[in-house]
């Protein structure tokens, strides 16, 4: 392939001239699966913490403890599956786009 602009023969799958400096071609914003996959995770974990203060906080055998206890669980699934969804539709993303970002 040849730079648009200067001429030099440059790589194929360069994005930009070692010559002269130009952009050959955009790249493509790429779907990084693994990072989606850790930010589901540190949410679980984070809503795990959550629960372990809150019982701290609550006396045993007390009814706002068995009300933060079940509005814990409601959350907590609640956004158990809305990472799921979010991690599924990054996948068919990345998957679409062929760019698995499934490294760093």
């Amino acid at each position: 392939m040849f730079c648009p602009k200067c001429g030099n023969e440059i790589d194929d799958d360069a994005d930009v001239c070692v010559k002269c400096g130009h952009l050959v071609k955009k790249s493509s914003p790429e779907y990084n699966v693994s990072k989606t996959g850790i930010g589901v995770v540190m949410a679980l974990f984070l809503g795990v913490i959550g629960l372990i203060i809150g019982i701290c906080l609550y006396p045993d055998g007390t009814l706002a403890r068995k009300t933060f206890i079940k509005g814990w669980l409601i959350t907590f699934a609640v956004c158990a599956g809305i990472g799921v969804i979010i991690f599924v539709i990054a996948i068919i993303a990345a998957a679409a786009m062929g760019t698995a970002g499934l490294y760093y």
